[in-house]
């Protein structure tokens, strides 16, 4: 599971190569960006490099870690849907710039090749909101699925989202989302 914290040279690490990883792509394309050009960018050494990342699609995904320990600290305090729905869209916002930027300059599918690494924080997070009534009404795996489906459909509509350039307010993606989460469009009450 991700860790809620990160030591802050780590971080800063991370946020350097990523940053000059950013930069990099701006003049060329991403198969012709060496290490060495990214570690002298970052200011970094290659030993540090290597000791963080095992190759350059690392650095991406070392961000988005950052992105996701930034949202995983505020989990706890979320009780309700729309709360948490409200604090994954305002951590993404923080986020504007990167995110836009990784999809025009790195790899427009970036949101669901690396968000979906994420799918076990979800399930664990939702799995403790469970009523203990709601438990066993279920085989095992029922709610392992159920969240599956819908954490897929939230990095969907992240990917949309972050692809119109985030132009629709939190509030207005939270609301969104929840609703979504609560009802099923496709569900016609027969069986």
């Amino acid at each position: 599971m991700l860790t809620k914290k990160l030591n802050p040279q780590v971080r800063r690490t991370h946020e350097w190569t990523f940053k000059a990883l950013m930069l990099l792509l701006r003049e060329k394309d991403f198969d012709k960006i060496t290490i060495k050009e990214i570690t002298a960018k970052a200011g970094i050494a290659r030993q540090t490099f290597y000791r963080n990342y095992t190759d350059k699609n690392d650095i991406v995904q070392k961000y988005i870690d950052i992105i996701f320990i930034d949202f995983v600290k505020q989990f706890d305090e979320k009780k309700k849907s729309l709360d948490m729905c409200q604090c994954y869209f305002r951590t993404l916002k923080n986020y504007q710039q990167s995110l836009i930027e990784l999809t025009q300059l790195y790899d427009p599918e970036v949101i669901y090749k690396t968000f979906s690494k994420y799918l076990d924080v979800f399930i664990e997070f939702l799995k403790r909101k469970e009523p203990p009534e709601k438990v066993n009404q279920h085989p095992k795996y029922f709610k392992k699925y159920q969240i599956m489906y819908q954490v897929g459909g939230a990095i969907f509509i992240t990917a949309e989202w972050v692809k119109e350039k985030m132009e629709i307010p939190v509030e207005e993606m939270a609301s969104t989302l929840e609703a979504i989460s609560r009802s099923n469009y496709f569900y016609d009450g027969r069986r």
